[in-house]
């Protein structure tokens, strides 16, 4: 972080995010209602930004106007070879890690 932003070599560093990733096959979200649920998701990595977006979206789509919700008509292609859990996330995890630290 220093290398890039040097003016925070002496800023303290109180929180960090660390959890669950969802994501879809192609990178991009999914957004609608099935049986009375409303959802989006599958933000794969900038849920910061796009659920925030993506909320007001859905707040729309709830008062009746479908044709707000751009990820509406996308399907849900599967991810080629994961089938249950993600048991493979913590392998991917080491390996950014050590990205991080060779970097």
């Amino acid at each position: 972080m220093v290398e890039i932003f040097p003016d925070l070599a002496n800023t303290r560093i109180d929180y960090c995010w660390g959890g669950m990733v969802d994501m879809t096959a192609d990178r991009l979200p999914r957004a609608g209602e099935r049986e009375g649920l409303f959802y989006s998701m599958g933000y794969s990595g900038h849920g910061t930004q796009m659920a925030t977006y993506m909320g007001q979206i859905m707040a729309e789509v709830m008062d009746g106007n479908t044709t707000a919700n751009p990820w509406g008509d996308f399907d849900w292609p599967a991810i080629p070879g994961h089938f249950g859990p993600t048991w493979f996330l913590p392998f991917v995890g080491a390996y950014y890690k050590l990205q991080d630290y060779l970097h």
